[in-house]
């Protein structure tokens, strides 16, 4: 549903393809007759968490989420952002669901299910090793800031496509049981289908100053496909 006009700027016509949602922002210019709204995604309003954690999970995911608008109507639009590299992803054919760092999503087709889930929810995203409970979320919490990836992502799900964001351009890997991918942190963008990521440390006593910029990396295995971009250049 989505063209490639060149490496950073894709177009879509709504009147055939149906509304799309953006990050505010990166609608560079349209024609024919687009009206564009404010949109939520769901589990964005940082509203019922309760206290405690959860309460801090709140205010963690309002400062996270990236503010979406909703674009409708019959015309075509163009969008880009800061002049970074675009991807289109068809997610229907890796798996039919794809979780995208929020900072990395540019548009993606509205009749898609969107929702901002913790990175300590079933299927990966930032995993921190293991423990269930408060426990876990807190692990998986300490390991999303460390690799700055932050609490939570942005999950996508069902047939359509969606256009993510990456310096340098963006390459997919193929991850399967018997082939995990290591993946800088800094580089990842987003993993489709049945992938679980784990933050390793490689750091010990003995080669404390000697790792250089690999001191963590990001374990990801199951089977789908992770998605990286070209440098480690954060948006």
């Amino acid at each position: 549903m989505f063209t490639k006009v060149n490496s950073k700027v894709v177009s879509v016509d709504i009147g055939q393809t149906g509304p799309v949602v953006a990050r505010k922002g990166a609608m560079l210019y349209y024609t024919g007759n687009v009206l564009f709204q404010p949109h939520q995604i769901a589990g964005a309003g940082g509203g019922g968490f309760g206290g405690g954690f959860g309460a801090m999970a709140g205010r963690a995911l309002a400062g996270e989420h990236e503010s979406t608008m909703i674009a409708q109507g019959n015309g075509k639009v163009h969008y880009g952002f800061r002049g970074i590299e675009v991807q289109i992803v068809d997610v229907g054919a890796v798996g039919g669901m794809m979780r995208v760092e929020a900072s990395r999503l540019l548009v993606y087709a509205a009749n898609m299910q969107a929702s901002v889930v913790s990175v300590a929810s079933s299927g990966g995203g930032g995993g921190g090793g293991g423990g269930g409970g408060l426990l876990g979320s807190l692990r998986s919490a300490a390991a999303g800031v460390v690799t700055g990836q932050g609490m939570f992502t942005t999950q996508l799900s069902g047939g359509g496509s969606a256009v993510i964001l990456g310096h340098g351009g963006v390459f997919d890997l193929q991850v399967t049981p018997d082939k995990p991918v290591i993946v800088d942190p800094q580089a990842f963008v987003a993993s489709a289908g049945q992938i679980n990521t784990n933050l390793k440390s490689m750091v010990s006593w003995r080669n404390v100053g000697r790792t250089g910029g690999e001191a963590m990396q990001l374990e990801c295995t199951g089977h789908g496909v992770v998605f990286v971009q070209a440098s480690e250049e954060k948006l």
